[in-house]
């Protein structure tokens, strides 16, 4: 299992490590997927996380880099790789059957043997046939809480291609706090919404474990709100699998998302998609609320539809695929 390799913050001597210690999409994707794995009694090496806590069945590689990561499989002699970097950590023709998991909002760099977490993703890469597999949750790792409290919650990075400032204006109408929770690489950005939003957002900073957790299971509604202009690169934004979702949902909280790529396809399932364009009133705000999902009936859907031994049992169908010399695009 290859994770992409970045350093924690501004510590220049620890990784971010799976799971990760507060954001990390990938790194929660990784580790939901290597919990499900080492139940079914695999063997797995991750690579490109160092510091994260061994197990039985699971080695931790120190290897950051693409020398000693062919190094490190060398030693392994995996049936398969699961390359989650976008080939940052293996070769266009790696000398092992290799599955590629895209989470970006682009082209893969290696289209071969891809595998697309949303349809609109893999329509914004130019692939009709390769697999669809959608973001897996572990609900052992979250607390589920059925009562709630008056308040709404970003999650994420809060960066205008995520729509927290969005969120914030839904926050305002529907008269409820907002807790944006994330890092701030943008500290203009979130400079305005704090001056814009007084009383309504407050920045709680990045955060990780119970804390990140408590959050998801406290917060009377989830607002992932992504946009289709701001992305990283400046280019249009698709939102390609959106963790959180489930994260949420299965911590009993709903969620009220934008109709920005797999939004669109997902959120309905445990909440509510909005056109992007649309800034809800005061009373749209109150109905959208009074008609979400109750918690329990969340978590089931979350488990159904995501649960990670689900999400497993595909991927190792499609390993079996790979690892037989099979090969799409």
């Amino acid at each position: 299992m290859l994770n992409p390799p970045h350093r924690f913050g501004q510590d220049t001597s620890q990784w971010i490590t799976v799971p990760p210690q507060g954001y990390g999409g990938i790194q929660w994707v990784v580790a939901t997927l290597i919990d499900a794995l080492l139940a079914a009694g695999h063997e797995v090496l991750l690579v490109g996380a160092p510091g994260s806590t061994a197990r039985p069945g699971l080695t931790v590689s120190d290897a950051t880099t693409f020398d000693t990561t062919r190094a490190a499989l060398r030693t392994f002699g995996p049936d398969v790789v699961h390359d989650h970097t976008n080939g940052q950590l293996l070769p266009a023709e790696p000398d092992w059957p290799t599955v590629r998991t895209h989470h970006l909002n682009s082209v893969p760099e290696y289209r071969t043997n891809s595998v697309y977490l949303s349809h609109a993703q893999r329509r914004a890469a130019g692939s009709e046939h390769a697999p669809l597999i959608r973001l897996p949750v572990n609900p052992d790792r979250y607390t589920y809480r059925q009562e709630k409290e008056d308040f709404l919650l970003f999650l994420g990075r809060v960066s205008v291609h995520k729509g927290a400032r969005q969120a914030a204006a839904f926050a305002q109408a529907a008269g409820l706090p907002l807790k944006l929770a994330g890092p701030a690489w943008e500290p203009d950005y979130l400079h305005g919404i704090l001056t814009d939003f007084p009383g309504t957002a407050e920045y709680v900073g990045e955060v990780g474990g119970s804390h990140r957790t408590e959050l998801l299971a406290a917060a009377r509604g989830l607002l992932v709100l992504s946009q289709p202009l701001g992305g990283p690169l400046g280019d249009e934004w698709i939102e390609p699998g959106a963790t959180v979702v489930a994260e949420a949902a299965v911590s009993g909280t709903p969620v009220i998302a934008s109709d920005n790529g797999c939004l669109a396809e997902i959120a309905p399932h445990v909440g509510i998609a909005l056109p992007v364009e649309h800034t809800p009133t005061g009373e749209e705000a109150a109905k959208i609320l009074a008609g979400l999902p109750a918690p329990k009936q969340l978590r089931a859907t979350a488990v159904e539809r995501w649960g990670h031994h689900l999400t497993a049992s595909t991927y190792l169908e499609v390993y079996r695929r790979a690892a037989a010399d099979g090969t799409w695009t």
